[in-house]
């Protein structure tokens, strides 16, 4: 427990290209059958990930029609993307500047941002508690005034 094994990833490239060669296939079937195209296919078994835009979740997909199991190959898969690029804020304008005294500072307010999802929840609570006690009271309710048991025909006298 102290001593905890090192896991070198083997290259993701060659394991790719020996699980195709062992069942037969060529680049070409190999790309018809995970719906990718041959140039990704050719840099992904050379290794080169870093030239697709998005290696990982296109790696897993070659895998799976290859017949090679994900978490098998977890390790060696490439580096998940970053999904705020470094250098990046999390909120920015995006929008043409406006004139000065409508200038909006959107640095004030990303602190707010992780409230979006508890607005999403809250509306969702909202929206469940709601309903649960329009049902509850419609569940007291015995007769419906206007339908009652004896309002047929027969009892009307002319």
């Amino acid at each position: 427990m102290f001593f905890q094994p090192i896991v070198i990833p083997k290259p993701l490239g060659p394991l790719l290209r020996g699980a195709r060669e062992s069942r037969g296939l060529t680049i070409e079937e190999a790309a018809r059958s995970a719906r990718l195209s041959e140039s990704e296919i050719k840099l992904m078994e050379s290794d080169r990930f870093e030239e697709l835009p998005s290696g990982r979740l296109q790696a897993v997909t070659y895998a799976r029609s290859l017949g090679l199991d994900p978490l098998a190959i977890r390790d060696s898969l490439p580096p998940m993307p970053a999904l705020v690029p470094k250098g990046r804020r999390y909120i920015a304008n995006y929008s043409r500047p406006l004139k000065p005294p409508f200038r909006l500072n959107l640095e004030l307010l990303a602190p707010l941002a992780p409230l979006g999802r508890a607005a999403v929840y809250l509306l969702l609570a909202a929206t469940f508690f709601s309903t649960w006690g329009m049902m509850r009271q419609l569940s007291r309710v015995r007769s419906i005034p206007w339908v009652t048991s004896n309002s047929t025909l027969s009892s009307f006298q002319p």
